[in-house]
Order: structure tokens, then C-alpha cells, then sequence
């Protein structure tokens, strides 16, 4: 049993692509909002379908989302508008926008539609984000707040940031780049994917991580880590299919762990 509900989450997308043959309408609606950002302030995107693109840039937070609508029918695309909505709300420093169904369920395929959303937003220094996605990419370039990122079905490609958080997905890859070493503590997690860190020469910091069907790879160097404990003093690297260790002079804790795919640090080039 514990086979086959693995097999039916995996081939999940699959069949949400394969159901794009059944839609006989759709249209599509722009929107665009401004709000206040930058340090103390917070950008939430609660999503379920569509991807969600950040960039860091400007004095405020500018969204820009495209509502795609997909439905075996007029009657359907009428029933998609009124039971799938986005929520906006903006108060105390925090931005917050969700995907809201008013059934309590995402159920869309099986009702007979589809409804998307395509996130296309600009983030002033220090904001910091929370985007959580189900069914698509996050991507994030050039910011420079903390993070917590996450999806199942998609992929996550962090490029050039600085800050720290979580970045998490099921079913796809990890990428993360940053223009300058993390100070705070970072986690990174993937199922089915592989994850490629880049780091600036030069990175401080303690190392764990945990993998089962692939390797580790590191342009850094790890020494064993020295701990007391009842049988003394031990030095623990690599034990099983998990391991730690301390890069340059220790620092800030980067926990990676994944399952099916290998774990890569890499030393940024200049």
C-alpha cells in the first residue's frame, strides 16, 4: 500500500499535464498591486498552482499575477471564478496573498477546471519572504531578506541573494546561489532532486547532512568535528548515509538533505 500511494504522489503531475486536452475555454486576467516593503517588512504568496518569480529592486513591493482560467465549459470557467479567489491582505509590515478555495479543496481537475496563477514580483532590500507553491517553480533572484521557500511539484532556483531560511520541495531540484555567505542558519531539503549550493570563497560554517540514493560533493573542505560526550571525545565526518563536519571556522549551521538525487557545494567562481 505504502508502494502505491508513493507511486500515485509522483505521477501526479503527470496526469494534471495530461488532463490539458480536456479544456475547451479560457481567459486570463492581469493584476497589478503596490505596497510598502523593505527591512521589517514580510512578502507571503500562499499559492497552489502557477509559478512564483521574485526579484529584488525598487522602493516597494510591486505585484504582478496573471489568473489563467481553464474549463471544460462556459458554465465551468463561471463556476471556476466564483469558487477559486485571491485573497489580499496587507498589514502590519506583512503582505500576504493567497490562492483561496472556497470549498476547502484543490480539487479543480476533477470539477471540470483549472485556475492558475502566475506571480511576477519586485521586492525592495530586506523584505524578507515566505512563498509557499504546490503545483510549479519558485524562482528568486537578487534579494537580500530572510527566506522560506517551498513547493512539492516544481522546481526552486535561488540565484544571487544573501540572508538565510529554508528551502524546501518534493518533487524537483534545488539550486542556490548567494553573493554573500549566509550569517544564520540555512536548510535545504529535496525528495526526487538534485541540490547545488554555490557559495562565496572563504564560507565559515558548520555542515550536516543526510542522503540516501546519491553522493556528496564539496569544493570545501570538512574537517571532522570534535564532540564530548560519555565515551569522551569523538570525531564524527561521515557515518551511514548521513555525516557533519566544520568548514573553514565554523559558523552558521547548513543542514542539506535529500533522497533521491546528490548534494553539491560549490565555490563560486569570480
Amino acid at each position: 500500500m505504502k508502494t502505491l500511494l508513493l507511486l500515485a504522489v509522483l505521477l501526479a503531475p503527470l496526469a494534471a499535464h495530461d488532463s490539458d486536452r480536456h479544456w475547451q475555454v479560457e481567459d486570463q486576467e492581469t493584476i497589478h498591486r503596490s505596497y510598502a516593503g523593505g527591512t521589517g517588512h514580510k512578502l507571503v504568496v500562499d499559492n497552489f498552482a502557477g509559478a512564483i518569480h521574485v526579484a529584488g529592486g525598487g522602493s516597494q513591493i510591486e505585484v504582478t499575477l496573471v489568473r489563467h482560467n481553464r474549463a471544460e465549459s462556459a458554465e465551468k470557467l463561471a463556476e471556476a471564478k466564483r469558487e477559486v479567489t485571491l485573497e489580499i491582505s496587507a498589514q502590519g509590515g506583512e503582505v500576504k496573498l493567497h490562492q483561496d478555495y472556497h470549498h476547502g479543496n484543490h480539487r479543480g481537475d476533477e470539477e471540470g477546471y483549472r485556475v492558475e496563477f502566475d506571480y511576477d514580483i519586485q521586492v525592495p532590500a530586506g523584505t524578507a519572504l515566505w512563498l509557499g507553491n504546490f503545483n510549479s517553480e519558485i524562482a528568486v533572484k537578487g534579494t537580500s531578506g530572510d527566506f522560506n521557500l517551498h513547493t512539492f511539484n516544481g522546481h526552486i532556483e535561488v540565484n544571487d541573494v544573501t540572508g538565510a531560511g529554508s528551502v524546501d520541495t518534493f518533487n524537483g531540484p534545488v539550486k542556490i546561489a548567494f553573493r554573500r555567505n549566509p550569517e544564520q542558519d540555512l536548510k535545504v531539503k529535496t525528495f526526487n532532486g538534485a541540490v547545488d549550493a554555490y557559495f562565496q570563497p572563504g564560507l565559515n560554517a558548520e555542515l550536516s547532512y543526510k542522503t540516501f540514493n546519491g553522493g556528496v560533493f564539496s569544493d570545501f573542505e570538512v574537517a571532522a568535528k570534535a564532540s564530548t560526550g560519555e565515551g569522551g571525545t569523538k570525531y564524527v565526518y561521515h557515518s551511514g548515509r548521513s555525516g557533519s563536519g566544520q568548514i573553514g571556522q565554523g559558523g552558521p549551521k547548513l543542514e542539506f538533505e535529500g533522497f533521491n538525487g546528490p548534494i553539491r557545494l560549490h565555490e563560486a567562481k569570480p
